[in-house]
Formats: structure tokens, sequence, C-alpha cells
């Protein structure tokens, strides 16, 4: 039977990286209507993840090739594996394994398909790498209706709306009433990538919080892209001016997030423009309330006062007021947190996983 081959750059601690482990998991062995085959190209990976991902059941390589490296041994490799599963289609996870998945298309006739993890990533491609994917790429999954808007706008080909999903039972933590006491627990989950993530716009909102006389606390949990020497050293200065350092942590490369989002009393996404939000997700499955930017993935799931609070986009102070305003209403908290734990049930990682098998058979057949 011909297989389908998820490819994905690296492994390291990530949203995309994570979701590609929880999707293997979700496809029990001999469950699926075909072989689902798993390549991670670089030498960059977590140790954890490679254990869970492999734990999965599923044939899964690792071509421990250096990011940057030339040598055409990782092509042939990969064709190599190819054949050996007899691929048919690929379904790539991120630009660097799209290109891989382009080359190997023009050795063996098959489909390629690529998601699109985040807004502003097909606007930021210029004439020529929009047509090459024009022409490589035979089909697209866009995480929310922003993304989609996009790959529509410059006539992208058989787009699919799939929103990502989270393994509900790992998120799953008893009902409690909000007492968010002294001091306020906030948790931050993201790549440590401000121009994204907006992680100096929640510093700023905690030294307003402070100011104000809140006491907080909040901890940063995420790491910053690989060779980012600069992010760390700038977001520690910054927390210094804002006179905060004593109230924050850094988390690198954690993977014991339902845990750390358990000892928390509010999940705060500042994000500048976010695709969709899978931490937001997380969050909100494990019953903490979520304070997020108004901005278009986030605003596909949150309903500000019903199932989450939505804070001005880049604004530090409507954060800081957002922050304060639901520490002071204990039972809004509580009841916001229920509505959105109620809500995510229907984004288990069984939905998006029964959607991409739909896909993959689809366009087996366009081949």
């Amino acid at each position: 039977m011909a297989s389908v081959l998820q490819l994905i750059s690296s492994l390291t601690v990530g949203g995309s990286e994570r979701l590609l482990i929880n999707f293997a998991a979700s496809c029990a062995t001999g469950d699926s209507v075909r072989q689902v085959v798993f390549v991670v190209i670089n030498d960059k990976v977590n140790e954890q993840f490679a254990s869970e991902l492999m734990a999965s059941g599923h044939p899964t390589y690792f071509l421990k090739r250096t990011p940057g490296e030339r040598n055409p041994r990782i092509i042939l490799t990969l064709l190599r594996i190819m054949r050996r599963h007899d691929v048919r289609l690929i379904h790539a996870h991120d630009s660097g394994a799209k290109h891989f998945a382009m080359l190997g298309k023009l050795y063996r006739s098959m489909s390629v398909g690529y998601t699109i993890h985040n807004t502003g990533i097909v606007a930021s491609w210029d004439r020529v790498r929009l047509r090459l994917h024009q022409r490589f790429v035979d089909w697209n999954i866009a995480i929310s209706s922003a993304v989609e808007r996009e790959c529509r706008h410059v006539n992208l080909q058989r787009i699919f709306k799939v929103h990502n999903g989270i393994p509900l039972a790992s998120f799953c933590a008893p009902d409690r009433p909000r007492r968010l006491g002294t001091p306020l627990r906030l948790i931050n989950v993201a790549r440590l990538y401000p121009r994204q993530k907006g992680q100096d716009i929640l510093i700023k909102a905690l030294g307003i919080c402070l100011s104000r006389n809140l006491d907080v606390r909040c901890d940063f949990v995420g790491s910053p892209p690989d060779g980012d020497r600069t992010t760390v050293e700038f977001l520690q200065k910054l927390a210094s001016a804002e006179r905060v350092s004593n109230r924050i942590r850094f988390l690198y490369d954690r993977t014991d997030v339902p845990a750390l989002l358990g000892d928390a009393d509010v999940f705060v996404l500042p994000s500048r423009y976010e695709g969709f939000g899978l931490a937001l997700l997380e969050a909100m499955a494990m019953g903490v309330p979520v304070i997020a930017a108004d901005i278009d993935g986030p605003a596909e799931l949150l309903i500000d006062g019903s199932n989450g609070v939505k804070f001005k986009v880049g604004s530090a102070e409507d954060l800081a007021e957002k922050i304060i305003a639901l520490a002071s209403q204990p039972e809004i908290a509580t009841r916001i947190a229920a509505t959105a734990k109620r809500f995510v049930t229907k984004l288990d990682i069984a939905h998006m996983r029964d959607q991409y098998l739909n896909i993959y058979t689809q366009m087996m057949k366009a081949i």
C-alpha cells in the first residue's frame, strides 16, 4: 500500500514539532488507511521529542543533516526511504521540508502538500518563490481562516482549512475555583521571538501592574530561535528597566507544559500576529483563563468575555488593565475558564487527524 511521508526540518521544542508528534500518536499503527512515515531532516532534535515520535510505532528516520549542508546524500537517502515505503504523497511542515519535497518530486511522481502554519508566510514570498510553490506544491493546508484568506489572495490551488488540534487527554485538569491570589501567577508559552510573540509587551504590562499595586509573577516558557544570541539579553534588559527582573522566569526547552499550566492562574498570549495559537488551546483545555491580543488567529477561537479576554494588539497599557480587571474578579475568571474548557473539546487532535487522512485519500486519487 502506498505511504504518506511526513517531512519536517527539525524536531526542536516548538508548536509545529509538537503538533507532528501528537498527530503521530493519534495515528495508531494499523488503524490508518495507509502507512505514515516520518522523516526529520536536520540534526536539531530534542531527545524527548525524538523518543515520543519513535514510540508512536511508525517508521521514523533522522537524516542528521547539518543546517545549510548541500551534500547530495540527503536527497539520495530521502529517495531511498520513499522507494522503500512506496511513498506517493509528501506532507511538508515547514519551508525547508517543502524544498526537499519539491526536489523529491523531480525524481519520483507524487503529490506534495504543505501546511502554512502562520499568517504572513505566503505574503512574504517573492514572485519566483510563489511560482515554484504553485508549480511543485499540489495542495495546501491553512490552519485558520486568516491563513486561508492569504492563500486565496495569491491564487494558491487546493486549499484545505484544518484547525490545529491538541490531545485533550493530556491537558485535562479538574475544574477549580479561581482564587487569583498573591502573587498572581501568569504564564506565556511561546518561542522567544518578541517581533511576533510580543514578550516585550507582556514585560511592560507587568511593570504597569506593579506600579498599580498588583503583586504579579510571570513564567516565559520557550526558547529563542536557533542561533539567536540577542533576544534573551534584550528581554532581560527590558525586565530590568521595568523593574520586574525578580518577578519573571525564562524556562527553556520545557516539554512539561501541562504541569506548568496547571500551576498558573492566567495564560497570556501577547503576540503581534499569530496564525492560530496552539498554546492558547492547551491553556483553555487545562482550565486556565486566557488573555490574548485581538489578532486574526486567536480571534477565531476567542469570544471576548465569554471563553477568553482580548486586549488591543501591541498595547501594554490595555493588557495590564485586562490583567488587573481579571485579578479583581475571580468569579468571572472561573466562568471564562469553564466556558473555554467546553469550547476546546471541538479541537481534539483526533478531529485534525481525520481531516488530514481524508485529504490524503483525495490527493492519492488525484495522482
